[in-house]
C-alpha cells in the first residue's frame, strides 16, 4: 500500500477536480439550454426581443407583458383589450373561460413495468448475459484471461456508448410519466459493474497486473461510474460508490498502508458527495458514510500499535466535516430531511467510539474531540442545525464514561518519624498520571462548547440555544468527571470547582441581562443552578443530598418566568424524577441517620422540605401554563406528603428503626396510618374542590380513598379479637380501636356525602357499607375491651354474663344513634342500617342470650330488648312513617 500511495493519490485528486469541472460545464449547459428555450418560447408568443439584450441582468426599461405558454391541453388566452375609443369597433363579448388542464395523470402499472422496472431488469440481464458469456468461454478454453478481461471491457465501454447515443436521441417525453427515459441509465450502471468486473478479474482472478496496477484499475472503474453518474443519475452513482468503497477490499497487499487507505476513503468520500450532491439523491450520501464509517471500524482492527491508529480516527472528523460541507440544501427543507440529516454525523460518531473500545484511547478521543468545532462550524453557518453541537457534546460525553481508567494515587508520600506519620508530602504534578489525559480531555470539551456558546450566543438566531452550551456541557463533563474518578464520594475540592463554575455561570447571567436578552440570562441562571446542585452532591450524602436538589426546582420555576423559557420546565421534570426515584425507589432510605426523636427528626428535610418545594414550584409553573411538569410537581408533592404521614408513625412506633423486620407494634401501626391515609384522602379532596377540579388532586383523593378502603378492611377481618398478638392500650375509648375504626369510618361517611364520591357505580355504597361496619365493630371491640383489657382473642376469654348483655346495650345505643342521625339528615340508609343493627340485636337474644344468660341477666336482656323495639315503632310512626291524607 506504499506504492499504492504514490500512484493513485495523484490521479484520484486530478479525478476529483476533473469532476467538479464536469459538473460545472453541466450546470453552464443546462442554463444556456434553458435560456434558449424561453427566447424561443418568447417568439413564438410574438414578443419582440431587443437586440441589445443579451445579458441576464439587463433589465428593460417597461416590463414586457407576461407571456403564457400554450399547451396541447391548453389554449392561450387572449390579450386584456385596451379601452374602446370612437373610432374603434363595439366590444365584443368576454370569451367563455377555458377548463382548467387536466392533471397529469399517475403511470398504470403497464408502465411501470414496462417503462421502468422492465429497464432495470433488462440492464441486470445485459450484466449476467456478459458473466455469462465469459463462464462459457473460459470452460471451453475459447479465450485466453487476457482476451477474456478484454472482451468484458469491451463489453461494459460498448454499453456505455450505446446509453450516450440513446441521451443524444430522446425518446419525446410523456406527460404521464413522472420520470425520463431509464434506459440510459440502466445501461450506464450495467456498463460500469461490468467494467469494475473486468478490472477485479484482471488484477485478482488472473493476477495479470501487480497489485497496485489492479488497485488503479479498479478505483478507476468505481470513479468512472462516478463521473457518469452526472450524467445520468443516482443509478449509476449507487454503482460507482459501491465499487469505489469495494475495492480496497478486494485487493490484497502483504505491507498494508493505513495512511493511504484512510487518504483513498477521504478522497472517495468526497467525490461521492460531491456526485450524491449534484444527482439530488441524499440517501446515497447516507450510504456513503456509513460505508466509510465501517472502513473507519476495520481500520481500528487492523491497526498494530498507536501510530496505526491515527489514520482512522482522523478519518472520522475529516468525513464528518466532509459531509456537512456537501449535505444538500435540498435535505433540510423537509422535516424528515431535518431529522435524518443527523445520522451520518451520529455513525461517525459512533465508530469513533468503537475506535475506543478496540485500540488506543489517544486517536479515537482527538478525533472524537475534532468533531465539536466541526459540529460548531455547520451549526454556526446554517441555523437549521444548530442544535449540532449538542450531538457532538453528547458524543464528548460518552467518550468520558467509556474512558479506561485504571489504578491510580494522589502521588503523596507520607514521612514517617519512627513509625509514626509526622507530615504528607503533596504530589507535584497537577493530577495522577493516569488521571492526566481524561482530565485533559474533560477539559478541553466543557472548554470548547463554553468558548462556541459565548462566542455565538449574540452573533447568531436563537441566542439561548447556544447559551445552553455554556450553561449545560461544563456542569455535565463536572459531573462525569467526578463519579468516574471520585465514584460519587464526598470531596470538598471537587465542590470548589463546581462553585467556581455556578459564579461563572452567574456572572454570564448578569452581562446578559445588561444586554436586555432576558431569554439567554435565565439559561445561564439556569446552569448556575445546575452547578449549585452539583456542589451540594459533592459535599452532602443521604437525605441532605435530596434535600438539596429539591429546593432548585423553586429557584428554576422562578427564572422560567422571569426569562421565558419554557424549556425550563424540562429541566425541572428531569431534576424531579431524580427526586422521585431517591426517596420513592431507594431502599437505602430506611438506612438513613434520622434520629430517634418522633416527628421532629430527619424525615421532615428527608421528605417534608422536598414535599413542600415541588407544590411551590407546581404553584409558579401553573401560573404560566398547566402541562406535564405541573402535574408531576403536584403528583410528587403529594407522594411525598403521604410518605412523610407514613414514615412517621412507622418512625415513632420503632423507636426511630425503619428497616424490614423492625417492630411497629402489632396492630399499633396500621391503625395509625389508616388514619392517616383517611386524613389525608379528606386533605385532597377538600384541596381539589377549592382549587376547581385539578386531575391529578382528583386522582390522588381517589386512590388515597380507595387504600384506606382497602387497609381498613384488612383490619376488619384481622380485629384484636381474633389476633392474639393485637396491642391495643387500656385506656378506654381513647386507643387504637377509635384510630383503626371510628376516625376511618367518619372520613368514609363524610366522603359518602360528597358529590365526587360518584365518580365510579357503587363507590358511594362501599364507603357507606365500610362505614356502618367499622362502626359496629368499633363499639363491639369497645365493649371486649372494656372487659378484657388484656386478652382481647375471643379463644383466650370466653364472654362473661354482664359483657354479653353490654354488647345487646351498646348495639341498642347504636342502633339509636344512627336511627336518630337518620331522621334528621334524611338518610334512609342510615335508618336502614339501624335496622339491620336491630336485627343483629334480635338475633343474639335468642340465639346466645337465651343459652348464655342466666337469671336476672337474662330477663334484663330480653326487657331492655323489647322496650327497644317499642321505641323503635314508636319513632318510625311518629318520625318516618307520613299518615295518608
Amino acid at each position: 500500500m506504499d506504492d499504492l500511495t504514490l500512484l493513485v493519490l495523484a490521479p484520484v485528486v486530478l479525478f476529483v477536480g476533473w469532476l467538479l469541472g464536469i459538473s460545472g460545464w453541466r450546470q453552464a449547459r443546462r442554463a444556456r439550454r434553458d435560456i434558449a428555450q424561453l427566447r424561443a418560447a418568447l417568439v413564438a408568443a410574438g414578443i419582440p426581443i431587443p437586440d441589445g439584450v443579451t445579458a441576464p441582468h439587463a433589465a428593460p426599461s417597461a416590463p414586457p407583458p407576461e407571456p403564457v405558454f400554450a399547451s396541447p391541453w391548453e389554449q392561450q388566452p387572449p390579450a386584456p383589450a385596451e379601452a374602446p375609443t370612437e373610432a374603434t369597433d363595439p366590444p365584443q363579448p368576454a370569451p367563455e373561460p377555458e377548463p382548467a388542464a387536466p392533471a397529469r395523470a399517475r403511470p398504470g402499472l403497464e408502465e411501470l413495468l414496462t417503462l421502468r422496472w422492465g429497464t432495470w431488469l433488462g440492464a441486470a440481464v445485459l450484466l449476467l448475459g456478459g458473466v455469462f458469456l465469459l463462464r462459457t468461454a473460459v470452460e471451453e478454453g475459447w479465450l485466453g484471461p487476457v482476451a477474456r478481461c478484454a472482451m468484458a471491457a469491451a463489453l461494459a465501454l460498448a454499453m456505455i456508448v450505446v446509453a450516450e447515443w440513446l441521451v443524444r436521441r430522446p425518446v419525446p417525453e410523456r406527460p404521464n410519466i413522472p420520470w425520463p427515459d431509464q434506459a440510459p441509465a440502466a445501461l450506464v450502471a450495467g456498463g460500469v459493474a461490468l467494467l469494475f468486473g473486468a478490472a477485479y478479474a484482471a488484477a485478482i482472478m488472473y493476477a495479470l497486473v501487480p497489485p497496485v496496477i489492479g488497485f488503479a484499475l479498479l478505483a478507476a472503474a468505481a470513479l468512472a461510474g462516478l463521473a457518469l453518474a452526472l450524467r445520468h443519475g443516482p443509478l449509476v452513482a449507487a454503482v460507482g460508490i459501491a465499487g469505489a468503497y469495494l475495492t480496497p477490499a478486494l485487493v490484497e497487499t502483504e505491507d498494508p498502508s493505513l495512511p493511504g487507505l484512510f487518504a483513498y476513503l477521504l478522497l472517495v468520500t468526497a467525490a461521492a458527495l460531491a456526485v450524491v450532491r449534484q444527482v439530488g439523491a441524499v440517501w446515497l450520501g447516507w450510504v456513503a458514510i456509513l460505508a466509510a464509517a465501517a472502513w473507519t471500524v476495520v481500520g481500528g482492527i487492523m491497526a498494530q500499535g498507536p501510530a496505526d491508529a491515527w489514520p482512522p480516527a482522523l478519518f472520522i472528523p475529516a468525513a464528518a466535516a466532509l459531509h456537512l460541507a456537501l449535505l444538500p440544501g435540498a435535505a433540510l427543507e423537509g422535516p424528515v430531511g431535518r431529522r435524518l440529516a443527523w445520522v451520518p454525523f451520529a455513525v461517525l460518531a459512533g465508530a469513533g467510539l468503537m475506535l475506543l473500545a478496540i485500540g488506543t484511547v489517544t486517536a479515537p478521543a482527538t478525533a472524537l474531540l475534532l468533531l465539536t468545532p466541526v459540529a460548531v462550524a455547520k451549526g454556526a453557518l446554517e441555523p437549521r442545525m444548530d442544535r449540532l453541537p449538542w450531538l457532538a457534546a453528547l458524543a464528548g460525553l460518552l467518550l468520558l464514561l467509556a474512558w479506561p481508567i485504571g489504578s491510580w494515587s494522589t502521588g503523596a508520600e507520607a514521612l514517617t518519624i519512627e513509625g509514626a506519620v509526622a507530615g504528607i508530602i503533596p504530589a507535584q504534578a497537577w493530577a495522577p498520571e493516569a488521571l492526566q489525559g481524561f482530565l485533559l480531555a474533560a477539559l478541553i470539551l466543557a472548554g470548547m462548547h463554553a468558548a462556541a456558546g459565548m462566542w455565538l450566543e449574540r452573533r447568531r438566531p436563537h441566542g439561548e440555544r447556544w447559551a445552553a452550551l455554556p450553561a449545560a456541557v461544563p456542569v455535565l463533563a463536572l459531573l462525569v468527571g467526578f463519579a468516574r474518578v471520585r465514584g460519587f464520594t464526598l470531596d470538598g475540592g471537587w465542590a470548589a470547582v463546581a462553585l467556581g463554575l455556578a459564579a461563572a455561570l452567574v456572572g454570564l447571567a448578569a452581562l446578559a441581562r445588561r444586554e436586555a436578552a432576558p431569554q439567554r440570562a435565565g439559561v445561564h441562571a439556569a446552569g448556575a443552578v445546575a452547578a449549585l446542585a452539583l456542589g451540594a452532591a459533592m459535599l452532602l450524602s443521604d437525605q441532605w443530598l435530596t434535600l438539596a436538589v429539591a429546593l432548585f426546582l423553586p429557584p428554576l420555576a422562578w427564572i422560567e418566568a422571569r426569562a421565558e423559557l419554557p424549556a425550563l420546565r424540562k429541566v425541572a421534570l428531569a431534576v424531579a424524577a431524580v427526586v422521585l426515584a431517591r426517596l420513592l425507589l431507594n431502599e437505602q432510605v430506611a438506612h438513613y441517620a434520622l434520629g430517634s426523636m418522633p416527628v421532629l427528626n430527619g424525615l421532615i428535610p428527608a421528605y417534608g422540605v422536598p414535599a413542600a418545594a415541588f407544590a411551590l414550584t407546581a404553584v409558579l409553573f401553573r401560573r404560566r401554563g398547566d402541562d406535564l411538569a405541573v402535574a408531576v410537581l403536584e403528583a410528587g408533592a403529594i407522594a411525598f406528603t403521604t410518605a412523610l404521614l407514613m414514615l412517621q408513625v412507622r418512625h415513632a412506633l420503632t423507636g426511630g428503626v425503619l428497616e424490614d423486620g423492625a417492630s411497629g407494634w402489632p396492630f399499633r401501626e396500621p391503625a395509625w396510618q389508616l388514619c392517616a391515609l383517611s386524613v389525608m384522602a379528606a386533605f385532597l379532596r377538600l384541596a381539589n374542590r377549592r382549587l376547581g377540579d385539578r386531575p391529578v388532586l382528583r386522582w390522588g383523593w381517589r386512590l388515597h380513598q380507595i387504600g384506606a378502603l382497602a387497609l381498613g378492611t384488612m383490619l376488619l377481618l384481622a380485629s384484636p379479637a381474633m389476633d392474639p398478638y393485637a396491642l391495643v392500650a387500656r385506656t378506654p375509648v381513647l386507643n387504637e380501636l377509635l384510630l383503626a375504626y371510628a376516625v376511618p369510618a367518619l372520613f368514609a361517611a363524610l366522603a359518602m356525602r360528597a358529590p365526587e364520591a360518584g365518580w365510579l357505580p357503587g363507590f358511594r355504597q362501599a364507603l357507606g357499607t365500610y362505614a356502618i361496619v367499622a362502626v359496629f365493630a368499633w363499639v363491639t371491640l369497645e365493649v371486649r375491651h372494656i372487659f378484657n383489657p388484656k386478652a382481647m382473642a375471643l379463644y383466650l376469654a370466653y364472654p362473661g354474663e354482664a359483657e354479653l348483655y353490654a354488647y345487646s346495650g351498646a348495639w341498642l345505643v347504636l342502633a339509636g344513634c344512627l336511627l336518630a342521625l337518620g331522621i334528621r339528615q334524611g338518610v334512609p340508609a342510615l335508618r336502614r342500617a339501624a335496622l339491620g343493627v336491630m336485627a343483629v340485636t334480635v338475633g343474639k337474644a335468642f340465639l346466645i342470650d337465651m343459652d348464655g344468660l342466666v337469671g336476672l341477666w337474662r330477663a334484663l336482656s330480653f326487657f331492655g330488648l323489647g322496650l327497644a323495639l317499642i321505641a323503635l315503632g314508636w319513632v318510625y310512626r311518629r318520625f318516618v312513617v307520613v299518615p295518608k291524607s
